[in-house]
């Protein structure tokens, strides 16, 4: 029996040029330099397939970009289908959510630099293209643990049950913290040798990547964590971080007195190598986790978001602040109500893809981490990672009960578009798909 299965990792340069606008704000931001590359990394695992056999391989690709729209994603997939006969299914894209890298989405307040753009699906189908080409026998193994201190819940309770971005302008309003923060980070490592250093990493946690700023292009703290891990096993590591259920959760310590940098720079290096040492400690003492792979994908039929009283309201709100003085969210709903279709039904894809022992569950959004620890709770699989920003991009995924509270991050139509039962739909998706892969698991010498 052969502990091994084929893989194969590659990298590739994707940054744009200086002069492209950042996304991530609701105000225009010129990059002026770069100050650490953005890359597509990309890892693809299984058998090389027989004549005339289904290809059964799998791959994730990880970009130091914002999002993914769904047309990038196809487009990527395709490339990357026709080139080595890969399944589209079974490739992942996602993002890891960098807030100093280019917008993605077309017709937005942040221009999008289309020439670049335009070069996108080449360059990452490339990388996906390497990856099957360089693959060789390896061995999966994988490991967890805690990480806390760096990462919060964003949103707090105020005394008056509304729910706040941060604890707001008096802190003697807050009744405490509005939700939980997962503080899993998950690695798996990929090495010809079952103890030797790894030839590729996939690294997961939980927590916004908008943690530099500014006008320089940055991969945040990734960039930092890959550097980290390649001081020790040697700087052609491939190394990709995936985004969990990081919707409300940030780094940011609100109302705590930390002697700690708060943003920019600094921050992001203090999170990369506290992140690198961890991931570096995890992937030392991780054990064997399997030899197969598997992956399912799930298209949900999502209606918009109905005009109800919480559009009312906000349009209320909105409408109420002086002429030309209506903030990001209110303005941005104010230019976009009178064409919105509440009637629209969408298809949105989820998918589930296993390595081994550990399995990446897709989301096509900005996922409130209580339902990616819902996931994870009814999963039967000893590793289950959340991988948000996947294949698509809908806006943020709250909870039920963040709607009727209010707070960033829960608007209709600006950063909800979706129906209030996609998160819902999401976890029950998955869970169904995480019963069937559990069902139809193989072994290393299926």
């Amino acid at each position: 029996m052969s502990d091994t299965i084929m893989v194969g990792a590659a990298e590739t340069l994707i940054t744009p040029p200086v002069g492209t606008e950042l996304a991530g704000y609701f105000t225009t931001r010129v990059s002026e330099g770069v100050f650490s590359e953005l890359m597509a990394k990309a890892i693809v695992a299984g058998p090389r397939p027989e004549p005339g056999q289904p290809d059964s391989r799998v791959a994730i690709a990880v970009l130091d970009v914002i999002c993914i729209p769904g047309e990038l994603s196809e487009s990527i997939r395709s490339r990357v289908s026709q080139a080595t006969g890969m399944d589209p299914a079974r490739i992942m894209v996602c993002a890891t959510h960098t807030h100093t890298g280019p917008e993605m989405r077309g017709g937005r307040i942040i221009a999008r630099n289309e020439q670049w753009y335009a070069g996108l699906p080449d360059l990452v189908a490339g990388a996906i293209i390497e990856a099957a080409g360089n693959a060789r026998p390896a061995h999966m193994w994988m490991g967890r643990d805690s990480e806390e201190g760096l990462a919060y819940n964003r949103r707090f309770r105020l005394r008056s049950g509304e729910e706040l971005f941060g604890p707001g302008p008096d802190p003697s309003q807050v009744a405490g913290v509005a939700g939980p923060t997962d503080p899993e980070m998950g690695v798996v490592k990929f090495s010809e040798q079952p103890n030797g250093d790894p030839f590729a990493l996939i690294v997961n946690y939980t927590v916004h990547i908008d943690v530099t700023g500014g006008n320089l292009i940055s991969a945040d703290f990734p960039g930092v964590m890959t550097e980290v891990l390649r001081s020790v096993y040697g700087p052609d590591t491939i190394v990709l971080f995936t985004q969990g259920a990081s919707g409300n959760i940030n780094h940011v310590p609100y109302l705590r007195d930390l002697p700690w940098p708060g943003k920019g720079i600094e921050k992001s290096r203090q999170m990369g190598r506290a992140f690198g040492g961890k991931a570096l400690a995890i992937a030392e003492k991780a054990l064997p986790g399997g030899c197969d792979v598997d992956a399912m994908q799930t298209i949900l039929q999502v209606p918009s978001y109905p005009i109800d009283d919480v559009v009312e309201k906000a349009l209320e709100d909105a409408r109420a602040e002086a002429p030309g003085q209506a903030g990001g969210v209110h303005k941005r709903l104010l230019e976009l109500i009178d064409e919105y279709d509440p009637s629209e039904v969408n298809p949105r894809e989820i998918q589930a893809i296993r390595l081994g022992d550990a399995v990446f569950c897709s989301v096509p959004g900005e996922y409130f981490v209580e339902w990616g620890l819902q996931i994870k709770c009814w999963s039967p699989h000893p590793y289950t990672f959340i991988t948000e920003l996947a294949n698509d991009q809908v806006g943020y995924i709250p909870t039920w009960e963040a709607f009727r509270r209010g707070g960033y991050g829960t608007t209709p139509i600006v950063s909800v578009r979706s129906t209030p039962a996609l998160g819902q739909m999401i976890a029950d998706g998955h869970f169904v798909m995480l019963q069937e892969l559990w069902q139809r698991r193989g072994c290393c010498d299926k």
